[in-house]
């Protein structure tokens, strides 16, 4: 059984992730040989998504995406990405960095923000740690047919977030939970990635999406632009 956090220590963590931990033995995402040291990162995340969005720690578990309570490992990797990359936006010296209210009918993009005078809507799709490559396949292959089999969906959530936000610029993302992709992989493979998809489908795949950020396990960003988004960079 995974250790519990401590409210002294990791308020954070224990506001958002108790209930989680109490209900799924996740040694993936919680190992218990790291005892309560494993939500050291967590904590971070929490806190300076938080700063980032400007909400309050009630308003995000409000948010379905963000309600861990029911264990769902899948839904816990897919909230963690996109708190990772809201703060990896920042990072990179994007502001007005927002969460997007999900529309009524369907589903749309994540995170809204504003770089170079252009207002960016994200998509951000995470290959979890449940999920696996092609047996006996490459890294960079493996890799290659989760995102491509996540490409189409992610596609249409931003062009409908987009249409409706009048957004200049949408970007995918991906952040990678596989340990072995974001140990051995560098950058000139994932530029082989998006190669490959830009010519999927008759070059069609990619056609209105102006770039590609991949967020590795460790943290490490690779972002792929066209000419439109060039300000971005």
């Amino acid at each position: 059984m995974s250790t519990l956090p401590d409210p002294q220590n990791h308020p954070l963590s224990a506001f958002f992730l108790t209930q989680y931990v109490q209900k799924r033995n996740d040694e993936d995402n919680f190992p218990s040989a790291w005892g309560e040291a494993v939500f050291d990162r967590y904590e971070l995340v929490f806190a300076e998504a938080l700063k980032v969005l400007g909400i309050t720690k009630e308003t995000l578990r409000a948010k379905p995406e963000f309600t861990f309570d029911s264990g769902d490992i899948s839904a816990l990797e897919a909230g963690i990405a996109t708190l990772r990359v809201a703060n990896a936006l920042n990072l990179m010296g994007h502001t007005k960095i927002s969460l997007i209210k999900p529309p009524k009918k369907g589903s749309g993009a994540d995170l809204l923000s504003e770089k170079a005078g252009n207002k960016i809507c994200f998509e951000v799709k995470a290959l979890t740690k449940q999920s696996t490559g092609g047996e006996h396949k490459f890294f960079e292959d493996q890799l290659y047919d989760k995102v491509f089999d996540l490409t189409g969906r992610a596609k249409k959530q931003l062009a409908a977030s987009a249409a409706e936000l009048k957004c200049d610029l949408q970007i995918l993302v991906f952040v990678v939970n596989w340990l072995s992709q974001s140990i051995h992989l560098v950058e000139s493979d994932y530029q082989t990635l998006v190669n490959r998809l830009e010519k999927e489908q008759e070059h069609t795949l990619l056609k209105g999406i102006n770039g590609v950020l991949f967020v590795t396990s460790a943290g490490v960003r690779f972002l792929f632009i066209d000419e439109q988004a060039k300000a971005i960079a």
